[in-house]
């Protein structure tokens, strides 16, 4: 019998529990003598947990039993190959496939046989709950940790060291992300930020440079406003998900915010129009793109050149149009001419600073965190319409009975009322101060009135949420509730 004898041992294994690489040697080599079998040749995973297949010497294995190099495959123990069950069984299918069996040392059974599988799969159940077992201890303990104390729960990011388990500032780091935000603050782009950081020599915490992805990374994560979350993802079929947000730990003012929740918000909501503008980000032909919508299908409204020849004259229109339009999804031919949008908001910008605050009514958006509260509410409106439908089911196919259906519906409906009620006081509050707007337009109103268009494209961004047409003329503006820096 041709045999490959598989050995793993983790590092805390070996060094609390002695299961030793030569220990395992020495049983498997004096089982095959007792086999009557040729001496294993053996695959070592040193250091490897087994809670999933992804080992170097376990793939080498496969390699060769594909190419059909040995007879059996032998450990010590069964949780030598796998703790996970479906892994552990389709390891064997594999083996069984290239007519290859697995023998377990100490279980001493062998998959050849019928009574070896049964065993196999009753064993392989028991090792499936013990690592689920293990893994909801541990869970449970750090459910505690994150609802009743401040420790960080996951490795640093930029902009922190981890001291005693708490997230403290790293002072350079915190520099680093200052700089960046001012970048931000100024209209630039994540990609113009990351150029502009490494022409400075900065680089991440590993110490590569930066790319845009790492700046959008770094930017918005929630834990440089003081914000620890836990429980965020999860692994589900070998991928990192997003769980839904009511199942977050989230901590406010959890440790020092290096960069402020209200700055983070801010620039967040800023470059955000920036992503809306595309390509047109950093071009002053348009000054409002990424912030004018259709009030007709809701997109947003592209810059649009047209050039025409007439009688030996060159004429250049400039157009706002709605994008749904040009992509052909539907909508209608809705245009605006650049100069009278334009000039429309600047004329409106102008009153807004010449009148007084009391004289303001003003349409001002509510913040991002705000708006992304109320959008997680209705998702999860719509997931207990879902939870609803499946009892109805559940009952109309006898597997639950009537008590049981009014009790879910009871359960729903007080759900349902506790989240209206959150949506309904969302709605409620109030979104902003007409004297912050005016304050805003007054610190950007020369770069809005002056000759340089960029700069005033960027001053629109920071200071209107929103310029929706409807019929080429009705406009409304929404206007942004933050305090600009001075």
């Amino acid at each position: 019998m041709r045999v490959a004898g598989y050995i793993r041992v983790s590092t805390e294994e070996q060094a609390e529990k002695g299961n030793s690489i030569q220990e395992q040697i020495e049983r498997q080599e004096g089982y095959c003598i007792a086999r009557g079998w040729n001496k294993p040749i053996f695959f070592i995973d040193d250091g490897y947990s087994a809670k999933d297949t992804n080992r170097p010497k376990l793939k080498s294995i496969l390699n060769s039993v594909e190419q059909r190099q040995f007879d059996i495959i032998l450990t010590t123990k069964l949780d030598r190959l796998s703790r996970n069950l479906l892994d552990l069984l389709q390891l064997v299918k594999i083996f069984d496939n290239y007519e290859c069996s697995f023998v377990s040392a100490s279980e001493s059974f062998d998959t050849s046989t019928a009574a070896g599988r049964m065993v196999l799969q009753l064993l392989g159940v028991f090792a499936e709950f013990e690592r689920e077992r293990n893994s909801e201890r541990v869970k449970d303990n750090m459910d505690s940790i994150a609802k009743n104390t401040d420790r960080a729960l996951t490795r640093p990011c930029f902009g922190y060291d981890i001291i005693d388990g708490k997230y403290i500032p790293n002072e350079k780091e915190a520099d680093i992300l200052d700089f960046m935000f001012e970048l931000g603050e100024l209209g630039h782009g994540h990609r113009m930020i990351a150029k502009l950081s490494n022409d400075r020599g900065y680089t991440t915490k590993s110490g590569h440079p930066w790319d845009q992805t790492n700046v959008k990374r770094a930017m918005r994560n929630p834990t440089i406003s003081g914000t620890r979350i836990y429980n965020m993802r999860k692994s589900k079929d070998g991928k990192t998900v997003i769980r839904p947000k009511e199942e977050w730990d989230v901590k406010e003012n959890n440790h020092p915010a290096v960069i402020s929740p209200e700055r983070q918000m801010r620039v967040l909501d800023l470059m955000a129009t920036r992503s809306r503008a595309k390509k047109h980000a950093d071009s002053e032909t348009y000054l409002l793109t990424g912030i004018v919508k259709c009030g007709h299908c809701g997109r947003n409204m592209k810059g649009q050149t047209s050039r025409v020849k007439r009688k030996n004259k060159d004429y250049t229109y400039y157009r706002y149009i709605c994008a749904s339009y040009v992509a052909g999804y539907g909508c209608k031919y809705h245009a605006v001419h650049r100069e009278d949008l334009e000039n429309l908001i600047l004329d409106e910008i102008k009153n807004i600073a010449l009148s007084s605050n009391k004289k303001l009514n003003l349409n001002i958006s509510k913040s991002t965190n705000i708006n992304d509260e109320l959008k997680e509410l209705k998702n999860q409106l719509s997931r207990i319409d879902g939870r609803m439908q499946k009892q109805i089911e559940a009952y109309e196919k006898d597997l639950i009975s009537d008590y049981d259906l009014k009790q879910a519906r009871e359960r729903i409906q007080a759900d349902r009322m506790r989240i209206e009620g959150q949506i309904l006081d969302l709605q409620n509050k109030t979104t902003g101060d007409p004297a912050i707007v005016k304050s805003n337009i007054e610190q950007v109103f020369d770069n809005i009135t002056g000759i340089d268009r960029l700069a005033a494209k960027n001053s629109f961004r920071q200071i209107i949420d929103e310029v929706t047409v409807t019929e080429g003329e009705l406009v409304s503006i929404v206007w942004k509730p933050f305090v600009l820096p001075q």
